[in-house]
Protein backbone atom coordinates (compact mmCIF):
# COMPACT_ATOMS: atom_id res chain seq x y z
CA UNK A 1 0.00 0.00 0.00
CA UNK A 2 3.23 2.33 1.15
CA UNK A 3 4.75 1.75 -2.21
CA UNK A 4 0.73 2.51 -4.39
CA UNK A 5 0.61 5.62 -2.48
CA UNK A 6 3.57 6.80 -3.45
CA UNK A 7 2.89 5.71 -7.63
CA UNK A 8 -0.05 7.90 -6.77
CA UNK A 9 1.58 10.84 -5.31
CA UNK A 10 3.90 10.93 -8.25
CA UNK A 11 1.25 10.74 -10.57
CA UNK A 12 -0.42 14.06 -9.52
CA UNK A 13 2.49 15.88 -9.07
CA UNK A 14 3.35 14.96 -12.66
CA UNK A 15 0.59 14.96 -14.10
CA UNK A 16 0.33 18.39 -15.09
CA UNK A 17 3.86 18.74 -16.62
CA UNK A 18 2.58 15.87 -19.41
CA UNK A 19 2.30 17.45 -22.49
CA UNK A 20 -1.09 15.44 -23.93
CA UNK A 21 -2.88 16.94 -20.60
CA UNK A 22 -4.30 19.99 -22.37
CA UNK A 23 -8.08 19.83 -20.69
CA UNK A 24 -8.79 22.92 -18.36
CA UNK A 25 -9.34 22.23 -14.97
CA UNK A 26 -12.71 21.92 -13.81
CA UNK A 27 -14.94 21.73 -10.38
CA UNK A 28 -15.36 18.30 -9.69
CA UNK A 29 -16.88 19.13 -5.98
CA UNK A 30 -17.74 21.74 -3.68
CA UNK A 31 -18.13 20.94 0.15
CA UNK A 32 -18.96 23.59 3.17
CA UNK A 33 -17.44 22.90 6.35
CA UNK A 34 -16.62 23.87 9.79
CA UNK A 35 -19.31 26.54 11.09
CA UNK A 36 -19.94 26.94 7.25
CA UNK A 37 -17.40 29.42 6.74
CA UNK A 38 -15.59 26.80 5.04
CA UNK A 39 -16.02 25.90 1.26
CA UNK A 40 -13.41 22.97 -0.06
CA UNK A 41 -13.46 23.17 -3.73
CA UNK A 42 -11.63 20.53 -5.39
CA UNK A 43 -10.49 20.31 -9.13
CA UNK A 44 -10.02 17.75 -11.79
CA UNK A 45 -6.20 18.86 -11.79
CA UNK A 46 -3.44 20.74 -9.86
CA UNK A 47 -4.28 24.21 -10.41
CA UNK A 48 -1.33 27.17 -10.65
CA UNK A 49 -0.89 28.94 -6.59
CA UNK A 50 -1.67 32.33 -7.88
CA UNK A 51 -5.14 31.86 -9.64
CA UNK A 52 -6.21 29.36 -7.24
CA UNK A 53 -5.73 32.02 -3.99
CA UNK A 54 -7.59 34.90 -5.58
CA UNK A 55 -10.87 35.03 -3.83
CA UNK A 56 -12.24 37.14 -6.96
CA UNK A 57 -11.96 34.30 -9.00
CA UNK A 58 -14.77 32.62 -6.78
CA UNK A 59 -18.64 33.25 -6.82
CA UNK A 60 -20.68 31.55 -4.26
CA UNK A 61 -25.22 32.68 -5.06
CA UNK A 62 -27.03 33.35 -3.14
CA UNK A 63 -25.17 36.16 -1.27
CA UNK A 64 -21.74 34.42 0.01
CA UNK A 65 -19.01 36.74 -0.34
CA UNK A 66 -15.57 35.00 -0.61
CA UNK A 67 -12.99 36.44 1.99
CA UNK A 68 -9.54 34.58 1.30
CA UNK A 69 -8.64 31.38 -0.60
CA UNK A 70 -5.74 29.09 0.46
CA UNK A 71 -5.03 26.11 -2.00
CA UNK A 72 -4.27 22.79 -0.05
CA UNK A 73 -0.81 20.47 -0.03
CA UNK A 74 -2.45 17.81 -3.23
CA UNK A 75 -2.46 21.17 -5.33
CA UNK A 76 -6.02 20.10 -6.31
CA UNK A 77 -8.21 21.04 -3.59
CA UNK A 78 -8.58 24.94 -2.59
CA UNK A 79 -10.41 26.22 1.06
CA UNK A 80 -12.22 29.22 0.32
CA UNK A 81 -13.51 31.55 3.91
CA UNK A 82 -16.39 33.02 3.34
CA UNK A 83 -17.47 36.60 5.29
CA UNK A 84 -20.82 35.02 6.66
CA UNK A 85 -21.51 31.24 7.34
CA UNK A 86 -23.51 29.08 5.01
CA UNK A 87 -27.13 28.59 6.27
CA UNK A 88 -27.69 24.92 7.04
CA UNK A 89 -29.44 22.60 4.54
CA UNK A 90 -29.81 26.22 2.05
CA UNK A 91 -28.92 25.27 -1.61
CA UNK A 92 -25.82 27.24 -3.17
CA UNK A 93 -23.88 27.25 -5.95
CA UNK A 94 -20.09 27.82 -6.27
CA UNK A 95 -18.69 29.26 -9.82
CA UNK A 96 -14.57 29.50 -10.35
CA UNK A 97 -13.34 31.40 -13.03
CA UNK A 98 -9.84 32.20 -14.27
CA UNK A 99 -8.21 29.30 -12.38
CA UNK A 100 -5.82 28.04 -13.94
CA UNK A 101 -3.54 24.48 -14.29
CA UNK A 102 0.27 24.66 -14.06
CA UNK A 103 0.76 24.10 -17.69
CA UNK A 104 3.00 26.77 -19.55
CA UNK A 105 0.38 28.29 -21.23
CA UNK A 106 -2.42 27.58 -19.02
CA UNK A 107 -5.63 26.45 -18.92
CA UNK A 108 -7.89 28.43 -17.41
CA UNK A 109 -11.62 26.74 -15.97
CA UNK A 110 -14.38 27.29 -17.98
CA UNK A 111 -16.69 30.45 -17.26
CA UNK A 112 -19.74 29.58 -15.77
CA UNK A 113 -18.78 26.27 -14.32
CA UNK A 114 -20.51 25.81 -11.44
CA UNK A 115 -21.13 23.19 -8.62
CA UNK A 116 -24.10 23.27 -6.16
CA UNK A 117 -23.66 22.28 -2.42
CA UNK A 118 -25.44 22.48 1.47
CA UNK A 119 -24.03 22.58 4.38
CA UNK A 120 -24.91 20.18 7.34
CA UNK A 121 -23.68 21.11 10.44
CA UNK A 122 -20.91 18.21 12.00
CA UNK A 123 -19.90 16.46 8.98
CA UNK A 124 -16.48 18.25 7.84
CA UNK A 125 -17.40 18.85 4.08
CA UNK A 126 -21.02 18.29 3.93
CA UNK A 127 -21.27 16.25 1.06
CA UNK A 128 -20.27 12.58 -0.31
CA UNK A 129 -19.15 13.68 -3.20
CA UNK A 130 -15.60 15.01 -1.81
CA UNK A 131 -12.91 12.40 -2.34
CA UNK A 132 -12.65 10.07 0.41
CA UNK A 133 -8.76 10.68 0.21
CA UNK A 134 -9.76 14.47 2.28
CA UNK A 135 -10.16 12.65 5.18
CA UNK A 136 -7.29 10.64 5.83
CA UNK A 137 -4.41 11.43 7.30
CA UNK A 138 -0.44 12.47 6.37
CA UNK A 139 0.26 8.38 8.07
CA UNK A 140 -2.97 6.99 6.23
CA UNK A 141 -5.05 6.76 8.65
CA UNK A 142 -9.22 7.74 7.90
CA UNK A 143 -10.29 10.56 9.68
CA UNK A 144 -13.99 10.41 11.25
CA UNK A 145 -16.33 13.66 10.77
CA UNK A 146 -15.29 16.39 13.15
CA UNK A 147 -17.72 16.07 16.26
CA UNK A 148 -20.18 18.94 17.34
CA UNK A 149 -19.43 20.13 20.99
CA UNK A 150 -20.80 23.29 22.34
CA UNK A 151 -18.58 23.41 25.56
CA UNK A 152 -14.75 24.00 25.69
CA UNK A 153 -13.31 20.43 26.31
CA UNK A 154 -10.54 19.51 28.41
CA UNK A 155 -7.43 17.57 26.82
CA UNK A 156 -8.12 14.68 29.27
CA UNK A 157 -11.45 13.81 28.33
CA UNK A 158 -13.02 10.74 26.28
CA UNK A 159 -15.25 13.52 24.15
CA UNK A 160 -11.88 15.74 23.77
CA UNK A 161 -9.99 12.43 22.53
CA UNK A 162 -12.85 12.27 19.66
CA UNK A 163 -12.04 15.65 18.20
CA UNK A 164 -8.48 15.27 17.91
CA UNK A 165 -8.60 11.90 16.45
CA UNK A 166 -11.16 13.37 13.55
CA UNK A 167 -8.24 16.38 12.88
CA UNK A 168 -5.36 17.14 10.07
CA UNK A 169 -2.47 19.23 12.10
CA UNK A 170 -1.49 21.11 10.17
CA UNK A 171 -0.62 20.04 6.12
CA UNK A 172 0.53 16.15 5.61
CA UNK A 173 3.84 17.68 3.95
CA UNK A 174 4.48 19.91 7.19
CA UNK A 175 7.48 19.26 9.02
CA UNK A 176 5.65 18.27 12.47
CA UNK A 177 4.44 15.18 9.83
CA UNK A 178 7.30 14.31 7.59
CA UNK A 179 8.30 10.96 7.54
CA UNK A 180 12.47 11.34 8.24
CA UNK A 181 13.05 7.44 8.79
CA UNK A 182 15.16 7.30 5.21
CA UNK A 183 16.90 10.79 5.78
CA UNK A 184 20.98 10.59 5.76
CA UNK A 185 22.97 11.39 9.02
CA UNK A 186 24.01 14.94 9.43
CA UNK A 187 28.31 14.66 9.74
CA UNK A 188 27.98 16.28 12.98
CA UNK A 189 25.68 14.34 14.28
CA UNK A 190 28.27 12.17 16.95
CA UNK A 191 29.14 15.69 18.60
CA UNK A 192 25.71 17.46 18.52
CA UNK A 193 24.67 14.27 20.46
CA UNK A 194 27.56 14.77 22.84
CA UNK A 195 26.92 18.11 24.11
CA UNK A 196 24.13 16.48 25.46
CA UNK A 197 25.17 13.74 26.79
CA UNK A 198 25.93 10.19 25.18
CA UNK A 199 25.08 8.63 28.51
CA UNK A 200 21.94 11.04 29.63
CA UNK A 201 18.83 9.09 29.64
CA UNK A 202 15.79 10.04 27.24
CA UNK A 203 12.80 11.69 29.86
CA UNK A 204 9.33 12.52 29.22
CA UNK A 205 8.35 15.22 31.13
CA UNK A 206 4.37 15.25 31.26
CA UNK A 207 3.88 18.78 31.22
CA UNK A 208 1.68 19.59 28.28
CA UNK A 209 -2.19 20.59 27.95
CA UNK A 210 -4.52 22.45 25.71
CA UNK A 211 -8.16 22.94 25.43
CA UNK A 212 -10.77 22.78 22.80
CA UNK A 213 -13.00 25.55 22.09
CA UNK A 214 -16.18 25.67 20.25
CA UNK A 215 -16.58 27.52 17.44
CA UNK A 216 -18.91 30.56 18.70
CA UNK A 217 -16.35 30.74 21.85
CA UNK A 218 -16.22 34.28 22.93
CA UNK A 219 -13.20 35.86 22.18
CA UNK A 220 -11.32 38.11 25.04
CA UNK A 221 -8.91 40.94 25.13
CA UNK A 222 -5.63 39.68 26.91
CA UNK A 223 -3.32 41.50 28.48
CA UNK A 224 -0.06 41.02 26.65
CA UNK A 225 3.27 42.32 28.09
CA UNK A 226 5.44 42.21 24.49
CA UNK A 227 2.75 43.26 21.82
CA UNK A 228 5.99 43.46 19.65
CA UNK A 229 6.31 39.91 19.56
CA UNK A 230 2.59 38.47 19.67
CA UNK A 231 -0.23 37.81 17.55
CA UNK A 232 -3.33 40.70 18.15
CA UNK A 233 -6.00 39.27 19.87
CA UNK A 234 -9.24 39.35 20.70
CA UNK A 235 -8.52 35.00 21.82
CA UNK A 236 -10.82 32.64 21.88
CA UNK A 237 -9.58 31.77 25.69
CA UNK A 238 -11.97 29.96 28.09
CA UNK A 239 -12.76 30.08 31.72
CA UNK A 240 -10.96 26.53 32.16
CA UNK A 241 -8.09 26.50 29.34
CA UNK A 242 -5.47 24.77 31.64
CA UNK A 243 -1.77 25.66 32.07
CA UNK A 244 1.09 24.10 31.79
CA UNK A 245 1.94 21.22 34.34
CA UNK A 246 -1.63 20.68 35.28
CA UNK A 247 -2.73 18.41 36.63
CA UNK A 248 0.36 16.82 37.27
CA UNK A 249 1.58 18.99 40.13
CA UNK A 250 -1.50 17.92 41.76
CA UNK A 251 -3.17 21.83 42.27
CA UNK A 252 -6.79 22.34 41.99
CA UNK A 253 -6.90 24.00 38.18
CA UNK A 254 -8.32 27.47 39.69
CA UNK A 255 -5.66 27.28 41.57
CA UNK A 256 -2.86 27.00 39.12
CA UNK A 257 -4.53 29.04 36.66
CA UNK A 258 -3.68 32.39 39.13
CA UNK A 259 -0.70 31.28 41.34
CA UNK A 260 2.67 29.56 40.18
CA UNK A 261 5.67 30.44 38.28
CA UNK A 262 7.45 28.96 35.02
CA UNK A 263 6.65 28.78 31.52
CA UNK A 264 3.10 28.55 32.34
CA UNK A 265 2.24 28.04 28.39
CA UNK A 266 -2.00 27.96 27.45
CA UNK A 267 -2.64 26.38 24.54
CA UNK A 268 -6.26 26.84 22.98
CA UNK A 269 -7.21 25.20 20.01
CA UNK A 270 -10.32 25.66 17.90
CA UNK A 271 -10.89 22.85 15.77
CA UNK A 272 -13.10 23.86 13.63
CA UNK A 273 -11.50 27.22 12.56
CA UNK A 274 -8.39 25.00 12.39
CA UNK A 275 -6.53 27.26 14.91
CA UNK A 276 -4.47 27.68 17.37
CA UNK A 277 -3.57 30.29 20.14
CA UNK A 278 -0.53 29.60 22.52
CA UNK A 279 0.36 31.76 25.30
CA UNK A 280 3.71 32.21 27.04
CA UNK A 281 3.68 33.25 30.77
CA UNK A 282 -0.40 32.68 30.93
CA UNK A 283 -2.31 33.66 33.96
CA UNK A 284 -5.61 34.06 34.76
CA UNK A 285 -6.51 37.89 36.31
CA UNK A 286 -10.15 37.75 37.53
CA UNK A 287 -12.38 37.49 34.77
CA UNK A 288 -9.81 37.60 32.20
CA UNK A 289 -6.18 36.80 31.07
CA UNK A 290 -2.48 38.31 30.81
CA UNK A 291 0.61 36.50 29.44
CA UNK A 292 3.95 37.81 28.25
CA UNK A 293 3.31 36.66 24.44
CA UNK A 294 0.62 35.15 22.27
CA UNK A 295 1.26 33.32 19.39
CA UNK A 296 -1.44 32.63 16.70
CA UNK A 297 -1.30 28.89 14.40
CA UNK A 298 -3.08 28.33 11.18
CA UNK A 299 -3.56 24.48 10.79
CA UNK A 300 -4.20 24.42 7.94
CA UNK A 301 -0.65 26.47 6.85
CA UNK A 302 2.79 25.64 6.36
CA UNK A 303 3.69 28.82 6.92
CA UNK A 304 6.23 30.32 9.51
CA UNK A 305 5.94 32.71 12.29
CA UNK A 306 8.96 35.31 11.18
CA UNK A 307 7.72 38.23 13.49
CA UNK A 308 4.94 38.03 15.73
CA UNK A 309 3.72 34.98 18.03
CA UNK A 310 6.80 34.13 19.95
CA UNK A 311 5.31 31.34 22.63
CA UNK A 312 8.84 28.99 22.62
CA UNK A 313 12.23 29.54 22.17
CA UNK A 314 12.33 28.27 18.83
CA UNK A 315 9.00 30.79 17.79
CA UNK A 316 6.89 27.11 16.69
CA UNK A 317 3.59 25.72 17.62
CA UNK A 318 3.86 23.17 20.61
CA UNK A 319 0.20 21.59 20.35
CA UNK A 320 1.80 19.74 17.19
CA UNK A 321 4.45 18.39 19.29
CA UNK A 322 2.13 16.82 22.03
CA UNK A 323 1.95 12.74 21.95
CA UNK A 324 -1.77 12.68 22.95
CA UNK A 325 -3.38 9.51 24.60
CA UNK A 326 -5.70 8.83 21.58
CA UNK A 327 -2.40 8.55 19.71
CA UNK A 328 -0.86 6.13 22.01
CA UNK A 329 -3.75 4.17 22.45
CA UNK A 330 -3.61 3.56 18.49
CA UNK A 331 -0.34 2.46 18.74
CA UNK A 332 1.74 5.42 17.26
CA UNK A 333 2.32 8.71 17.79
CA UNK A 334 1.89 10.46 13.93
CA UNK A 335 4.12 13.32 14.61
CA UNK A 336 7.52 14.78 15.78
CA UNK A 337 7.95 15.57 19.16
CA UNK A 338 9.90 18.74 21.45
CA UNK A 339 12.90 18.04 22.26
CA UNK A 340 14.96 20.15 24.52
CA UNK A 341 18.27 20.95 25.62
CA UNK A 342 20.50 23.04 27.85
CA UNK A 343 23.10 24.47 25.52
CA UNK A 344 21.56 26.03 21.84
CA UNK A 345 23.48 27.34 18.78
CA UNK A 346 22.43 30.81 18.20
CA UNK A 347 20.95 29.54 14.47
CA UNK A 348 17.42 28.41 13.13
CA UNK A 349 17.01 25.62 11.16
CA UNK A 350 13.32 25.04 9.44
CA UNK A 351 11.38 24.83 10.54
CA UNK A 352 12.17 27.30 13.26
CA UNK A 353 11.90 30.79 12.22
CA UNK A 354 14.49 32.65 13.79
CA UNK A 355 17.64 32.57 16.14
CA UNK A 356 16.03 33.47 19.45
CA UNK A 357 17.62 32.55 22.87
CA UNK A 358 20.95 29.82 21.53
CA UNK A 359 23.46 30.28 23.94
CA UNK A 360 26.23 28.87 21.78
CA UNK A 361 28.39 30.05 18.82
CA UNK A 362 30.16 26.21 18.46
CA UNK A 363 28.74 24.86 15.21
CA UNK A 364 28.77 21.49 16.25
CA UNK A 365 26.44 22.78 19.37
CA UNK A 366 22.48 21.64 17.85
CA UNK A 367 19.92 24.69 16.75
CA UNK A 368 16.80 25.83 17.12
CA UNK A 369 14.93 23.47 14.51
CA UNK A 370 17.36 20.34 14.71
CA UNK A 371 16.14 17.27 14.10
CA UNK A 372 16.99 13.92 15.76
CA UNK A 373 15.96 10.40 15.42
CA UNK A 374 15.98 7.25 17.05
CA UNK A 375 18.22 4.98 15.77
CA UNK A 376 16.13 2.14 13.77
CA UNK A 377 18.22 -0.86 15.20
CA UNK A 378 17.20 0.23 18.81
CA UNK A 379 15.16 -2.70 20.62
CA UNK A 380 11.51 -1.72 21.84
CA UNK A 381 10.69 -4.74 23.23
CA UNK A 382 9.65 -4.65 27.16
CA UNK A 383 8.60 -1.36 26.58
CA UNK A 384 4.56 0.03 27.28
CA UNK A 385 1.82 0.31 25.01
CA UNK A 386 1.88 4.15 25.51
CA UNK A 387 5.94 4.68 25.40
CA UNK A 388 6.05 2.31 22.67
CA UNK A 389 3.88 4.60 20.20
CA UNK A 390 5.89 7.32 21.24
CA UNK A 391 9.15 5.71 20.48
CA UNK A 392 7.83 4.79 17.29
CA UNK A 393 6.92 8.28 16.54
CA UNK A 394 10.71 9.21 17.37
CA UNK A 395 11.99 6.33 14.49
CA UNK A 396 9.95 7.54 12.07
CA UNK A 397 9.11 11.52 12.74
CA UNK A 398 12.33 12.15 15.28
CA UNK A 399 12.02 15.38 17.56
CA UNK A 400 12.55 18.75 17.03
CA UNK A 401 14.77 20.69 19.13
CA UNK A 402 12.81 23.63 20.07
CA UNK A 403 13.48 24.95 23.87
CA UNK A 404 16.11 25.36 26.89
CA UNK A 405 15.39 22.71 29.18
CA UNK A 406 17.46 19.99 30.50
CA UNK A 407 19.39 17.74 27.58
CA UNK A 408 17.18 14.73 26.39
CA UNK A 409 13.75 16.16 27.68
CA UNK A 410 10.74 14.90 25.51
CA UNK A 411 7.41 17.20 25.83
CA UNK A 412 4.30 14.63 26.92
CA UNK A 413 1.23 15.19 27.87
CA UNK A 414 0.03 15.97 31.22
CA UNK A 415 -2.76 13.25 30.83
CA UNK A 416 -2.76 10.68 33.33
CA UNK A 417 -4.18 8.01 31.33
CA UNK A 418 -0.74 7.66 29.38
CA UNK A 419 1.09 5.39 31.55
CA UNK A 420 4.56 3.31 31.56
CA UNK A 421 6.24 6.53 30.08
CA UNK A 422 9.07 6.22 32.54
CA UNK A 423 10.42 2.88 30.93
CA UNK A 424 11.35 5.80 28.00
CA UNK A 425 14.41 6.34 30.30
CA UNK A 426 16.39 3.00 29.50
CA UNK A 427 16.97 4.85 25.80
CA UNK A 428 20.47 6.70 26.10
CA UNK A 429 21.55 9.74 24.27
CA UNK A 430 23.71 7.99 22.08
CA UNK A 431 20.69 5.53 20.80
CA UNK A 432 19.95 8.75 18.60
CA UNK A 433 21.44 10.27 16.04
CA UNK A 434 21.30 13.85 14.24
CA UNK A 435 20.06 13.58 10.67
CA UNK A 436 20.00 16.07 7.79
CA UNK A 437 16.66 17.67 7.69
CA UNK A 438 14.85 19.23 4.52
CA UNK A 439 14.29 22.52 3.94
CA UNK A 440 11.32 24.78 3.72
CA UNK A 441 10.51 23.80 -0.66
CA UNK A 442 12.66 20.41 0.08
CA UNK A 443 11.29 17.19 0.76
CA UNK A 444 7.43 16.72 0.67
CA UNK A 445 6.91 20.35 0.29
CA UNK A 446 8.87 20.65 -2.90
CA UNK A 447 5.97 19.71 -4.73
CA UNK A 448 4.33 23.29 -3.62
CA UNK A 449 7.81 24.71 -4.90
CA UNK A 450 7.85 23.00 -8.27
CA UNK A 451 3.89 24.75 -8.51
CA UNK A 452 4.18 27.88 -7.09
Amino acid sequence: MRELRIILVALLVTAPLAAQDTAPPTLVSVAAGGDGSRIVVVFSKPVEKVSAETPSHYRIEPELKVTSAQRGTDLRSVTLTTASPAAEGKEYTLTAEKVTDCLVPANAVAPGNGKSFRYAKGVFGGSESAPARSRVNHAGRPLPPLPKFKQPLLFNTPEADAVVSAMQIFPPNNPWNEDISRRPVHPDSDKMVAHLGRDKPLRAVPCDNFVLVPPGQPRIDVAIADPLNSDKGPFPISENAPVQNWPSNGLKLEDWQREGSGDRRVIVVDPWNAAVYEFYAGRRKGATWEATCAAAFDLRSNGRKLEAGISNAAGICTFAAIPRYDECERGMVEHALRLTAKRTRKACLYPAPRPYSGNSDDPTVAAFGQRFRLKAGVDLSGLSKHAKAIALALKKYGMILMDNGDDWDIGASADARISGLEGLRRLKGSDFEVIVSTGETEGPRAADARHP
